[in-house]
């Protein structure tokens, strides 16, 4: 470390995490203390708290500062501010901070988006002496550029990031970690990190926001969730010998719980600092900097129990701008619910009776911003008496997140059930998968075989860049009359490799009479078809371009006709 390094330190004043996060990251690799600025009145209090020997390397945004003339501020505070760096945004300044760290040849390379991603390779990256680095399809090629003027010893890919970006960087032959889930990610970068430096003390976080103790490289980071643990990371935890944790927040004091319950380990709360001097010191809370996340919004919209079929029909809200995965478990009762207060009217009641127990086998998928229902068979209510006058509650237990192995947050609700008989007699099927390489579409015919009309919700499973993917081929059920056929479609970027792999493609349709209700399922496997124009099912399925061709043969006749006339 150059000897001017030591009489330097960091002060970060934007509100771009991406600079925040390539300012601590530049600090920790040149051993230089840094502070960042959460809001205004934190800018004004921060001078109380700074070491005023070292000289001030200040980081600024140009368009989203928390302080104007923040140097000036820490002038007239008594420091010296050696230099100041007006970043024009993140991805600039994360370019701009690998440029003053020549000798960094190692890079972990990752999406923006998923800004979870970036703490869970910051303390690897630290301890690997490695440079992250923000990639898309839209800067690949200057990041490509600048890679290419750089010593290159290894490159790590983490997490989902475009084909384009894999594309690229492919001629360094990188490792990728990428098992499409964020907890056996970040499970994988945890192991790297012990492979480098063996550590019985971990820290844990749920990704949310960038802190110094997660960004510093002395321990590895570990993901949990704010209410649930994954099972992934309780199992990692009971062998990896791993003996202490530091819960980082007052956030997650719940999880911190079932940690110490579930593994022999020693957990510790950080949910504070102490600042001040001399014999009186103030414990202030944690400097914690957000990042933009999904926001998880899912409620249960009713519940209610179907004598046509004795199934309890279950209807779920997903609020979020992205998928939701969920697993529910949920218990019935008679005569109240599982906390002795009426559903109805809110009274307290006597004589509670659990009478069943339905749920989900596997984590359910809602798609974002719809409203969907699930049923389960429930023989158990068809063998009570009165159900029509009986207080009947179900109390809704659901464990959900952003994949199937990400079910990190809790959903607790309790429903009155209602009453209702209704029989289910649609009938479809799936008769063709085809791809069009012109237009980059997949369509899936499908016709409805039955008397009623009914609405459908057809998904493909596809392996596209060697990693096996589910697509929703409609954002919304599709309505079909009796007896008609539609090819709903999605686009989707398939290579002739892509192509290749994909033969057979798995199809499963949800459908039913009730667009909330698609309680009857359709799985098949058809043969990928592929068309680089129009294909003959396609002109036979579509009146207009039937239509089209039939006009346009029409005047071609009868030009033909006249020039013969004419002659």
């Amino acid at each position: 470390m150059p000897a001017a390094c030591a009489q330097e330190q960091v002060v970060i004043n934007s509100g771009d995490w991406r600079d925040v996060y390539s300012s601590m990251m530049y600090a920790n690799l040149r051993g230089m203390p840094a502070s960042f600025i959460t809001d205004a009145p934190h800018a004004t209090a921060l001078p109380n708290y700074l070491d005023k020997d070292p000289d001030i390397l200040l980081v600024e945004s140009e368009t989203s500062p928390f302080f104007a003339n923040y140097e000036g501020t820490l002038t007239d505070e008594g420091f010296v501010v050696s230099e100041t760096y007006k970043s024009p945004g993140g991805a600039e300044a994360n370019l701009h901070f690998i440029g003053e760290l020549p000798d960094i040849t190692n890079f972990i390379v990752l999406d923006e988006t998923y800004g979870y991603n970036a703490i869970s390779v910051a303390s690897y990256a630290v301890k690997s002496r490695s440079w992250v680095l923000f990639a898309d399809h839209e800067n690949i090629d200057e990041l490509s550029g600048f890679l290419d003027g750089r010593t290159v010893n290894n490159l790590l890919i983490y997490g989902r990031v475009d084909r384009q970006v894999n594309d690229s960087l492919s001629i360094y032959h990188p490792e990728i970690i990428d098992y499409g889930d964020r907890f056996d990610n970040n499970i994988a970068i945890a192991k790297k990190y012990q492979d480098i430096s063996e550590a019985s003390q971990i820290v844990f976080t749920n990704g949310e926001f960038i802190e110094n103790e997660i960004m510093s490289g002395r321990e590895p980071v570990l993901f949990i969730g704010t209410n649930v643990i994954p099972e992934q990371t309780v199992n990692y935890l009971n062998g990896s010998g791993i003996e202490t944790g530091v819960v980082i927040g007052n956030a997650l004091t719940d999880a911190a719980s079932m940690i110490t319950a579930r593994t022999d380990m020693h957990v510790f709360i950080k949910f504070g600092q102490g600042r001040g001097g001399g014999s009186f010191s103030l414990v202030e809370a944690l400097d914690e900097f957000p990042l933009p996340k999904y926001e998880l919004v899912m409620s249960v919209v009713s519940v209610d129990y179907n004598q046509g079929t004795g199934g309890l029909e279950v209807v779920y809200r997903n609020d979020a701008n992205i998928d939701i995965f969920s697993k529910s478990s949920v218990s019935v009762f008679v005569d109240g619910n599982a906390s002795g207060v009426d559903a109805r009217d809110g009274e307290f009641l006597t004589g509670v009776t659990q009478v069943a127990t339905v749920g989900d086998e596997g984590a359910i998928i809602i798609t974002k911003g719809t409203t969907s229902g699930v049923s389960y068979d429930c023989p158990e209510l068809a063998a009570q008496e009165s159900l029509e006058t009986a207080n009947i509650a179900a109390d809704v237990y659901a464990v959900f997140g952003e994949s199937p192995r990400s079910l990190n947050r809790l959903l607790q609700q309790t429903l009155g059930v209602g009453i209702i008989t209704f029989v289910d007699k649609s009938s479809i099927d799936a008769t063709e998968v085809l791809y069009t390489k012109k237009t980059e579409r997949l369509s899936v015919t499908i016709t409805n075989t039955g008397d009623v009309p009914c609405y459908v919700c057809p998904d493909v499973l596809l392996r596209i860049g060697g990693r096996e993917q589910s697509y929703r081929v409609v954002d919304d059920p599709l309505y079909l009359p009796a007896g008609g056929r539609e090819s709903p479609s999605c686009r989707i970027d398939m290579t002739d490799a892509d192509i290749a792999d994909n033969p057979v493609v798995p199809v499963h349709v949800s459908y039913g009479e009730r667009e909330k209700m698609l309680g009857k399922g359709l799985d098949k496997n058809l043969p990928l078809e592929i068309a680089t124009m129009f294909s003959t099912k396609q002109l036979f399925a579509n009146p207009a371009i039937l239509a089209g061709i039939a006009i346009a043969a029409i005047i071609a006749a009868a030009v033909l006709l006249m020039r013969r006339r004419k002659k």
